[in-house]
């Protein structure tokens, strides 16, 4: 059973990695505050599952959330540097001027120009995941960052759409326009393997580490949809 130490726990990746967790053989080394939290709120899920919640800070694995700027630091030797995540709630440490700015012009129109690699706060936890499970050798640093290239128009003209849907299911005022299923922005996949550095970070060290986890390699899974209207939801929550 690996012994996982997951500090500070405030955050929502922090509190989803957590929540994962608790899904396998895992002993959950936390501070004794949060281990008692985490021990009252998942108390079924403990019962009835195969992990277990410690107050100790002896682990095989300690994950540290943003003690620097959108880094998670594993063993105090690997940077795992977060990029264009959608998270769906706040994180201390964490910060991404470009959504910021998208979102706070959600009903405006918008001039800036910028490329995104958006990547849902799901497929994040799960590479932790995978990464706490099977203590594969970690390279110094690791980027994390979606594979598909939105510009900021794309992205603000899609958060805006979901974001009219949201306020008008809560209202119960529908229109047409907001019934309608429109298609998704023509965002194509940039090869993990790609020279063009430019914008996107190197996720090839990534890609390596999970091939070695489990054969799977980094392969996001959530529809960025989803993943839109989970972070505008934690948004319109917070």
């Amino acid at each position: 059973m690996v012994r996982v130490r997951v500090h500070p726990t405030d955050g929502s990746i922090a509190q989803s990695f957590i929540e994962r967790l608790l899904m396998f053989d895992v002993t959950l080394c936390l501070e004794k505050d949060d281990a008692e939290r985490v021990q009252q709120q998942h108390d079924v899920v403990l019962q009835a599952g195969i992990a277990t919640v410690v107050a100790s800070d002896e682990s095989d694995l300690v994950f540290e959330f943003f003690s620097e700027e959108n880094t998670i630091t594993v063993n105090q030797s690997c940077s795992i540097r977060l990029h264009d995540v959608l998270p769906s709630g706040p994180n201390r440490g964490m910060a991404n001027p470009g959504l910021e700015l998208i979102w706070t012009n959600i009903g405006e129109t918008i001039e800036q120009s910028g490329s995104h690699y958006w990547v849902a706060e799901s497929d994040v936890v799960d590479a932790l995941v995978r990464i706490a499970l099977h203590q594969p050798v970690l390279p110094e640093r690791m980027d994390i960052a979606g594979r598909r290239q939105w510009t900021t128009q794309q992205t603000h003209h899609e958060l805006g759409m979901l974001y009219k849907r949201t306020q008008a299911g809560s209202t119960g005022q529908f229109t047409a326009s907001h019934l309608d299923q429109p298609s998704s922005p023509n965002i194509a996949v940039v090869p993990i393997d790609s020279v063009d550095r430019t914008t996107r970070p190197s996720l090839g060290p990534l890609h390596e580490v999970l091939v070695e986890c489990d054969g799977h390699g980094w392969q996001p899974t959530s529809p960025l949809r989803t993943a839109m209207m989970v972070y505008i939801a934690g948004k319109l929550n917070d």
